[in-house]
């Protein structure tokens, strides 16, 4: 066999990987009513709850704090144990929860206390699993697959962000938004299922070595991180990311409510344009990287993704000019977007040693998603402050700015296929 004949096998390899497939529909199934609840939440805080800025970077911030929480210690159990049940019963357990929405608000107990309880609660059911599903991600796939696996899964996301926020948006309209979170709990139920689907027996590698007091063990994963000059420098550059980008985020659904007089259909539809440009570059990832490099990757779809945030506060009162311009931002940020998240995750697992890639992973989300709550509620601030045009404003540009000094970090020489069995990378 040549070596063409080898490199095209092992590209194909995957759709012939039935558990691979199987944790794929899951992920995908579970992220299409994450996306549901993207749009349904705020909404629901919105219309049935009269919500304004400061209520809603609350609930924002409350999705996201239990990443500060537990992740760290979510990362070294996992380092320790399997991952697959993990998969299945926070699904479950994600199902039970997001049904008292809709439930309490038939029967007419919903508040803004409960919503946003049951928010931080799948909130750490969320911060579990996203950890869960990466480690366990590198026990189904070799490294040589790690890129396509992750483009797969990109592309996965861009999917559920292209039919989530629509569906929940035209759900909205139709059944109310709480009763519309009962299609997301469906999701969760679904996706367990399909976890148990498969097969592969999961080996969890075992320290020699006694165990150690919980501070050290995360210790481990943080040195890892901060002793490697690529990892240190991706933590930071995601980071920033999301703490800029979330401001945005943040005052989009209140923007064009409040501002541009859309509806919530219209709303979401414009929000899985973003999932059409993720889509896009989740699929030209591989292809962009053999051409430029993995690590311009990285850095030149930040800019990219930047740039298409820029766009959105531009969007004028006037309805139909609104939607176009707001389309456009979000397809050039969602393609940015889809090709770091593959790249980006993909060199994170490459570097990370044996037996320390929950902890790394843990650390990553610890920080670059405990940004996200401190950008919601700092859009509640500057929302208050300057009015919501003007806060969109402030969380985008400097994200641009500081996206173009990424550039001249040593991250856009990084190299995957560089990266030797040690985790460290040749060419950097």
């Amino acid at each position: 066999m040549s070596q063409q004949t080898a490199e095209q096998g092992r590209r194909s390899s995957l759709w012939r990987h039935r558990d691979f497939l199987l944790l794929w529909s899951g992920e995908t199934i579970s992220q299409t009513g994450a996306q549901i609840s993207l749009v349904a939440v705020p909404l629901t805080a919105i219309s049935a709850l009269n919500a304004g800025p400061t209520e809603v970077s609350l609930l924002t911030a409350l999705q996201y704090a239990p990443v500060v929480l537990i992740t760290l210690f979510a990362g070294v159990w996992l380092d320790r144990h399997r991952r697959r049940p993990v998969l299945i019963w926070t699904n479950l357990a994600r199902f039970l929860l997001i049904m008292l929405i809709p439930v309490s608000y038939l029967t007419d107990v919903l508040s803004l206390g409960l919503l946003y309880l049951v928010t931080f609660a799948v909130g750490l059911l969320a911060a579990v699993f996203d950890v869960a599903y990466v480690v366990y991600l590198s026990s189904l796939v070799s490294r040589e697959q790690l890129i396509e696996a992750n483009a797969k899964l990109e592309t996965t996301y861009s999917i559920a962000q292209i039919g989530g926020p629509g569906v929940g948006g035209v759900l909205v309209q139709l059944v109310t938004a709480p009763v519309a979170l009962v299609a997301n709990a469906g999701t969760s139920l679904l996706a367990a299922a399909t976890f148990l689907g498969i097969r592969k027996p999961e080996v969890v590698e075992r320290p020699e070595h006694e165990r150690r007091p919980i501070r050290a063990e995360i210790a481990d994963g943080m040195r890892a991180i901060f002793g490697h000059h690529v990892l240190r420098l991706l933590i930071v550059q995601a980071a920033v990311y999301n703490l800029f980008e979330q401001i945005v985020l943040t005052l989009y659904l209140l923007f064009g409510v409040r501002e541009l007089r859309l509806g919530a259909g219209g709303l979401g539809v414009i929000l899985t344009t973003a999932a059409v440009g993720g889509l896009v570059g989740a699929l030209v990832a591989g292809r962009a990287a053999a051409a430029i490099g993995t690590g311009r990757c990285i850095v030149g779809s930040m800019v990219v993704s930047a740039a298409g945030l820029v766009v959105v506060p531009f969007a004028p009162a006037t309805p139909a000019l609104a939607v176009v311009v707001l389309i456009t931002g979000f397809v050039v940020y969602g393609f940015g977007l889809g090709v770091f998240s593959v790249h980006t995750l993909s060199v994170r697992i490459a570097l990370a040693p044996a037996g320390l890639l929950g902890r790394i992973t843990a650390t990553f989300r610890l920080i670059i998603y405990g940004t996200i709550p401190i950008g919601a509620l700092l859009a509640g601030v500057l929302g208050n402050l300057f009015g919501i045009r003007a806060a969109i404003m402030l969380g985008a540009v400097p994200l641009l700015v500081l996206s173009l000094l990424f550039w001249f970090t040593a991250v856009r020489h990084a190299d995957i296929s560089a990266v030797g069995t040690d985790g460290e990378t040749n060419t950097v």
